[in-house]
C-alpha cells in the first residue's frame, strides 16, 4: 500500500512540475512579482455589468472587432454625447457583480452560464509624478480577459488561474471618473482548460483581486531567493538567486536579511543581477520550525520586502526528502467551493490538503 501511495504522490508531484513550468515558459512578459509588498490601490469591490451572450459589444454585424473609437462598443462610455446619439448600451447599479468571486453563484442565470460578460468599474485615482508608472493587475480572470481604460485597450490575457497586468500608458489616467471595462469569456475550448468535457465546474468572472500598483520608473519587476541543496550539510550554507529590474536605467541591486546581518550587492549578467551569500548559522525551515527571515530588495529607486524559508526538496527512490530527511505526506485534492452555496472561493481552481509528517 504504501509503495503505491508514494507512486501515486510522486506521479502527481511529476505532473505538476510540469504544468508549472508550462505556466512559468508562458508567463506574461513584464509581471510585477509580490504585489502585497507594493504601494497599491484596491478595485475589488462592486461592478457594474452586461450579459453579452452574442458578443455585440465586440463585434459588428459582419462579425470583425469593433474599431477602438467605435462608440457602440461595450468599451466605451454608456453616456451620450448629445440627446440624438444611439446608444444601445448601458451600465448601471441595477446589475452589479462582486470582485473578485465567480458570477455563477451571484445570480441564478449566471449558475450554468457561458459566455461574454462586460464588467466595468469607475474610480479616481491619484496620478502618478514623471518618476513613477501605473500599473493594472488581475490575480486572475476565467478564461479571457480583455481590458480597455477610458475607451483604449490595455491588452488581452488567456487562462483562467494565472496573474497578469498591463502598464497605463502616461496621461491615460485620470484624477476622477476613469472608466475600466473588462470583457470576460469562459466558454470553454477543445485545446484549452478546462476542455469541451471536464470534471470541474465551469467558473467564469474575474475571481481574484485587481489593483492599481504604482512603481518606479525602473523597479523591482522579480526576483528570486533560495538555499544551494548542496552546502545543506555544511556549516557555511550559500543562498542563490537573482533580480530582473524594469526600466531604461541599469541600477545597483542590494539584498539584505538584517536577522543575520547580511548586505550584499548583486552582479550583473546581461539584464539580470545575480547574487550567491555564505551564511553562519542559518536556520532551516522545517515542519516543526517553519523559520521565515525577512529579505529585503533594492534598488536606487524601488525596495521590495519580503519573508522566505530556506530549505530543500528531493525525491530519492520512493522518499520526499525535506533538508535530505524523509517526510511521509498523505493527502487529498479537492475542488475549492463551498458546497452548500455552489460558490468558488477566492485563490486557485484546486487545493492540495495535505498531512505531513517527518519520519524518525
Amino acid at each position: 500500500m504504501l509503495p503505491d501511495l508514494y507512486r501515486s504522490t510522486l506521479r502527481y508531484a511529476s505532473l505538476l512540475a510540469s504544468i508549472l513550468l508550462s505556466i512559468a515558459s508562458n508567463a506574461q512578459q513584464g509581471l510585477i512579482a509580490n504585489v502585497a509588498a507594493r504601494k497599491t490601490v484596491s478595485l475589488n469591490g462592486d461592478w457594474q455589468y452586461i450579459v453579452d451572450p452574442y458578443e455585440t459589444g465586440f463585434y459588428n454585424y459582419r462579425w470583425q472587432e469593433r474599431s477602438e473609437n467605435d462608440r457602440e462598443a461595450y468599451w466605451n462610455t454608456d453616456v451620450p454625447e448629445n440627446k440624438t446619439e444611439r446608444k444601445e448600451h448601458g451600465y448601471t447599479d441595477e446589475y452589479i457583480l462582486q470582485v473578485p468571486q465567480d458570477w455563477n453563484s451571484q445570480d441564478p442565470k449566471f449558475l450554468y452560464y457561458e459566455g461574454t460578460v462586460w464588467y466595468k468599474k469607475s474610480f479616481n485615482a491619484t496620478l502618478p509624478s514623471n518618476n513613477e508608472s501605473v500599473y493594472i493587475h488581475f490575480g486572475a480572470v476565467n478564461y479571457e480577459a480583455h481590458v480597455y481604460l477610458n475607451g483604449q485597450k490595455l491588452g488581452m490575457h488567456t487562462g483562467g488561474f494565472t496573474p497578469f497586468n498591463f502598464e497605463i500608458p502616461r496621461g491615460l489616467l485620470r484624477e476622477e471618473n476613469n472608466f475600466l471595462v473588462v470583457k470576460v469569456d469562459n466558454r470553454r475550448h477543445k485545446d484549452a482548460v478546462p476542455t469541451l468535457n471536464t470534471d470541474w465546474w465551469n467558473y467564469g468572472g474575474i475571481t481574484r483581486d485587481v489593483n492599481l500598483i504604482t512603481v518606479p520608473a525602473t523597479y523591482i519587476q522579480d526576483y528570486f531567493v533560495s538555499l544551494d541543496r548542496t552546502s545543506i550539510h555544511e556549516k557555511q550554507k550559500t543562498i542563490n538567486g537573482w533580480v530582473v529590474l524594469h526600466g531604461a536605467i541599469r541600477s545597483d541591486v542590494t539584498i539584505e536579511i538584517p536577522e543575520l546581518k547580511v548586505k550584499t550587492k548583486a552582479v550583473y549578467k546581461t539584464d539580470t543581477a545575480y547574487f550567491s551569500i555564505k551564511i553562519k548559522n542559518l536556520q532551516l525551515w522545517t515542519l516543526q520550525n517553519p523559520k521565515l527571515y525577512q529579505v529585503i530588495v533594492s534598488s536606487a529607486n524601488d525596495r521590495v520586502i519580503d519573508k522566505v524559508g530556506f530549505r530543500t526538496i528531493a525525491v530519492k527512490g520512493k522518499q520526499i526528502l525535506l533538508n535530505n530527511v524523509p517526510v511521509f505526506l498523505r493527502g487529498i485534492c479537492i475542488h475549492e467551493e463551498i458546497p452548500q452555496e455552489m460558490r468558488r472561493a477566492n485563490g486557485a481552481k484546486m487545493r492540495c490538503s495535505y498531512s505531513v509528517r517527518q519520519k524518525n
